[in-house]
Formats: C-alpha cells, sequence, structure tokens
C-alpha cells in the first residue's frame, strides 16, 4: 500500500491506492478508516489522507457513520437495485445507439477484449475486471450522449466494487457465460440488431444485479449478529 512517486499527483496517488485496499477488501465493508492507521500505511500526510477521503466519500465508497467517523461504505439492497435500475435505463439506450453508428472496425477492436478477459478468468483478477470494464466503456462511449456517460462514470467505482465483489464469488463456468453474454452483444450489434443487442445486454444485467443482491444478503445472515438474532427471535 505504499504510495510512490510518480507523474500522478500524490493526492491522486494517495486516494488511488486507498480506493484500491477498499475494492479488494483489504478495509472491509463497515470499517472504521481510521487515519493515522492510513498514515502509516500509505506514507503520506495525514492532510493527503483527508483530501483521498474526502473525495471517496463523493464516489460513495466511503461513507460517515455518527461517532465511528469515516468507515468503509457497504451497499445495500436497495442501492444495489437502485443502482442497477439506473444502469438498465441508461446503458439500454447507449447501447441502441451504439449499434446504430459503431463502425465495423471498432467492433473489431472490441474482440479482443473479450479474449482476453475470458483467458484471464479465475486467474488474473485485474486484467478480467479491467478488460471487461473497457469492453463496457466502449459501448457506452460509442453510444454518443457525454451526460449519459457522466453519470454512469458517477458510479463507476461502486460498479468496479461489484465487479470485484463478483469475480470473487465466480466459477470459471459463470465467467464463461458473462464473456458469452458480450460476445452475443458483439454479434448483434454487427448485424444491426439494436433490439437483440439490447435484450442480452438486459440479462447481462439483470444476472449481474441479482448476483450482488444475493451476495449481500448472504454475508448479512452469515453475520454473528443476524445469527443470534434469529435465534432469539426463534426462541420467543
Amino acid at each position: 500500500m505504499r504510495v510512490r512517486a510518480d507523474n500522478e499527483t500524490f493526492r491522486e496517488k494517495a486516494t488511488n491506492v486507498i480506493r484500491e485496499a477498499i475494492m479488494s477488501v483489504h478495509y472491509k465493508p463497515g470499517e472504521a478508516l481510521i487515519e493515522r492507521h492510513l498514515c502509516d500505511e500509505t506514507g503520506v500526510s495525514r492532510t493527503l489522507v483527508r483530501e483521498a477521503l474526502r473525495l471517496l466519500e463523493a464516489e460513495g465508497l466511503v461513507r460517515r457513520e455518527g461517532t465511528r467517523g469515516l468507515v468503509v461504505s457497504e451497499l445495500s439492497v436497495d442501492e444495489v437495485r437502485d443502482m442497477f435500475d439506473l444502469r438498465l435505463i441508461l446503458e439500454i439506450e447507449l447501447l441502441r445507439r451504439f449499434v446504430a453508428q459503431v463502425p465495423e472496425t471498432d467492433l473489431d477492436r472490441m474482440a479482443p477484449l473479450l479474449d482476453g478477459a475470458l483467458a484471464a478468468a479465475g486467474r488474473r483478477e485485474d486484467d478480467y475486471t479491467r478488460l471487461l470494464s473497457r469492453f463496457v466503456h466502449q459501448i457506452w462511449e460509442g453510444g454518443g450522449n457525454a451526460v449519459a456517460v457522466q453519470v454512469l462514470e458517477s458510479l463507476q467505482s461502486r460498479i468496479s466494487y461489484i465487479r470485484v465483489m463478483l469475480y470473487r464469488t465466480t466459477t470459471y463456468d459463470e465467467h464463461q457465460i458473462t464473456i458469452g453474454l458480450m460476445r452475443d452483444v458483439l454479434t448483434a450489434a454487427r448485424a444491426r440488431q439494436a433490439d437483440e443487442a439490447a435484450e442480452v445486454y438486459r440479462r447481462y444485467l439483470m444476472r449481474a444485479r441479482d448476483r450482488a443482491i444475493g451476495i449481500i444478503e448472504d454475508r448479512k445472515a452469515s453475520r454473528p449478529d443476524a445469527r443470534t438474532r434469529k435465534v432469539e427471535t426463534k426462541d420467543k
């Protein structure tokens, strides 16, 4: 987690390091973020840590919780549903525009992203999530609506967090299904079949939403306090 100097500013570097620590569950959902500890781990000043935490709070990865101060955000089922509802509205429309106007050469460049993601599935988490994210971004950007892309990019940290969470609980066979759906989107786009592409992409998003909700619900059910409440309720 040490921050090293390079072309990025120290603030950007510190933010990226802490963001990655959250997304990799080095800091767990609900865990308090102590500035002194963050300074020790990253090697940067408390001022830079505070600036980084402010940015991560704006992204929704960090939130304030009463006397505990800043803690790692924990996505609720309602938040996941709301986020995917918004993604369905915006991304399906962007995909339709993408299919209508994307050059064939762009589709040719997108196919290797899926090949790379499948090769990385189950072995190289960073490569898999990065390549899948690039593929989705190509659709966003090819949709030709900059405002919609800005809205989606404001959710990027939470989208990436969910993508990492899903990756770590997904079998290779399930990765194959995901990549297969994206290949079907490309096939429909080549044929300029917007309805078919939209339906496949909708299945992709709904599948991710349902699995993310299942993971969150399983985590809550496995907590000691949740088990205790169940026992107490049963005793009553």
